[in-house]
């Protein structure tokens, strides 16, 4: 009997999509698929670490650059809509003759909306079934938008929580659903094992997981790296690099990593007393098991890490700084004087996929 095969490809929109992909790849590993993984660049060196057995193709990404100033970024990405756009022909382009050449059983798209074949069973993963945006006409637009592309999909897999316990509220349970089949997936965490097995093994005031696009991703690192160096206290930063292995530096009290590895970064959170983070998704999903406190500069100007920051510091989950005015001690000072809660938390399991596969006939 031929070996079923799978082909997953993550948007590289945030290290994220890449990340939260993990721990389902492994799962459909120990279903025993056939792992294929469509990916470039930082996303693919992540994956590569985390699944080496898998077949790696070479898959162009959107390449999304965002802009110093907050009020040029919905004009800037405005303009790189063609960009964009091709992006998503591209990749469509690309998968059928990919599957054409290795007839895969499933493709599993993570928020990429051209990753999908007419004659394949295809999944879509989100947990932003409707998108945030600073006005309701446009939530609205964007979300039919949205849905025209899911709807070409087998079905919708969103990361959280169906239900009002859940960890983004109304971006994965809107009003409105897509009418493909739904599968809430619940956590998807690499970390969850590690959190019960690595103990403390020093202490660090802050650990600072710096992401995302360029250039608010470096300027994320450098408020942090100045500001930790200045007030003096032990801190660790992580700078999201995988592939720049020379970009690390230490001072007496700090220290600046391009990249750390599963288990070296899961040490680093456990030493920290602080997160300080973007607040992206799956970033969140990854930190819950830590029982950690939590500190989110959401990118400017992206309304969902905005809304999550907001969401969570209303649930007494995380404290909520804004770039522009960020300042180090005081976000210290405001995540001490919080009542901190533990968020709800649900995990992914491998059971529910395979009851999820059979529902697709796979």
């Amino acid at each position: 009997m031929k070996q079923k095969s799978v082909c997953i490809s993550p948007i590289d929109w945030g290290l994220g999509h890449a990340t939260r992909c993990i721990q389902l790849i492994q799962a459909l590993e120990d279903l025993g698929f056939l792992i294929f993984i469509a990916s470039e660049g930082p996303h693919e060196a992540i994956l590569r670490e985390a699944v080496p057995t898998a077949h790696f193709l070479p898959l162009r990404g959107y390449r999304v650059r965002y802009t110093k100033k907050r009020a040029l970024l919905i004009p800037s990405l405005v303009l790189q809509l063609p960009k964009i756009i091709y992006a998503v022909i591209n990749e469509y382009r690309w998968l059928k003759k990919a599957q054409e050449k290795y007839n895969f059983d499933l493709i599993i798209a993570d928020n990429r909306f051209g990753f999908f074949n007419k004659k394949t069973k295809s999944v879509f993963i989100t947990h932003q079934l409707e998108l945030q945006t600073p006005f309701g006409w446009s939530t609205q637009l964007i979300q039919k938008i949205t849905y025209a592309f899911i709807n070409k999909f087998s079905a919708c897999w969103v990361a959280d929580m169906q239900g009002s316990e859940n960890l983004s509220g109304v971006l994965s349970n809107p009003g409105k659903i897509p009418s493909v089949p739904l599968w809430y997936m619940n956590c998807l965490s690499r970390f969850q094992k590690q959190a019960s097995l690595i103990s403390k093994t020093s202490s660090i005031q802050f650990l600072g997981m710096v992401s995302g696009p360029e250039p608010q991703r470096t300027l994320l690192e450098n408020i942090l790296w100045q500001q930790g160096n200045e007030l003096g206290v032990s801190f660790v930063l992580v700078a999201g690099l995988p592939k720049q292995k020379l970009y690390n530096k230490i001072t007496p009290k700090g220290a600046l990593y391009h990249h750390l590895e599963a288990a070296d970064l899961v040490q680093q959170i456990m030493n920290a007393e602080y997160i300080i983070c973007r607040g992206g998704y799956t970033t969140l999903m990854e930190l819950i098991p830590f029982k950690k406190k939590l500190i989110f500069v959401p990118t400017p100007g992206q309304t969902e890490q905005e809304y999550l920051a907001t969401h969570w510091q209303n649930k007494n989950w995380a404290v909520y700084m804004n770039q522009a005015s960020f300042n180090l001690a005081s976000a210290i000072d405001k995540a001490s004087k919080l009542n901190y809660q533990s968020p709800p938390y649900i995990s992914f399991s491998t059971e529910s996929l395979s009851n999820e596969l059979k529902r697709l006939s796979l």
